[in-house]
């Protein structure tokens, strides 16, 4: 397994892990309310979901390419040089930070406090229906601002370019569906307790590839040695 292989698994494990705790939360009670308004009006809200979920997705994997589209430049894919490097150590100590914030580990608490033009106008949408409005729904419910997202992105800056960095993104997306489609079509939530333990698990893989690009960023400057275990590039 590579490094690049290592990280988009990383992404969907985060992905996954991060919808059964934080996102049930977040954005459980907006799918909630799109299959609610769907059922008032006597809709099949199947369709919609998947084509709310798929416009949440394409949102990602473009920024996604672009991240990944920057870091390409930087040079963070492939041998690091020593500039890179740099960038590395800095990336990951960010997502590091990043990562410790999601989970409330830092003073300056959560992201998810911003954005509230973005939740004005996804209420509006959500009163407003039909295709056209669960297209712009889901679009806008991926620029919501959140702390899993934003260290998901960072850490596709170091995919390589912006078709992988668009990969992984995606599979970040998809490995958030299943919770949220469930909830979605109406079934029951998980345990608030068993939501909290999943919030921190993915906060932790969150964290853990921040050490993962900051040790590559030193191994670039020749601080420490790079380590690999079997196949697997740890850094």
């Amino acid at each position: 397994m590579n490094a690049n292989t290592s990280l988009l698994t990383t992404l969907l494990v985060t992905g996954f892990l991060g919808s059964l705790g934080h996102c049930l939360g977040m954005c459980g009670p907006l799918v909630m309310m799109v299959g609610l308004q769907l059922k008032k009006r006597g809709q099949n809200p199947l369709p919609f979901h998947l084509i709310y979920h798929t416009s949440r997705l394409v949102v990602y994997a473009v920024l996604g390419a672009l991240v990944g589209a920057i870091g390409s430049l930087l040079g963070l894919s492939g041998q690091l040089t020593s500039a890179a490097g740099v960038v590395s150590l800095v990336l990951g100590t960010a997502v590091l930070l990043l990562g410790a914030g999601y989970l409330g580990w830092l003073p300056w608490g959560k992201l998810e406090s911003n954005g509230r033009w973005i939740s004005q106008a996804m209420s509006r949408l959500l009163k407003r229906g039909g295709v056209g409005g669960v297209i712009l729904l889901g679009a806008l419910n991926g620029l919501l601002p959140c702390g899993l997202v934003y260290s998901a992105l960072l850490v596709t800056a170091a995919a390589g370019g912006p078709l992988p960095g668009a990969l992984g993104m995606f599979l970040f997306g998809v490995g958030t569906i299943p919770a949220l489609f469930v909830v979605g079509m109406g079934a029951g939530a998980l345990s608030v307790r068993l939501r909290q333990t999943m919030t921190r698990v993915a906060g932790i893989a969150i964290m853990i590839v921040g050490v993962q690009l900051a040790l590559r960023g030193l191994a670039a400057l020749h601080v420490i040695s790079h380590q690999h275990l079997g196949g697997i590039v740890l850094w």
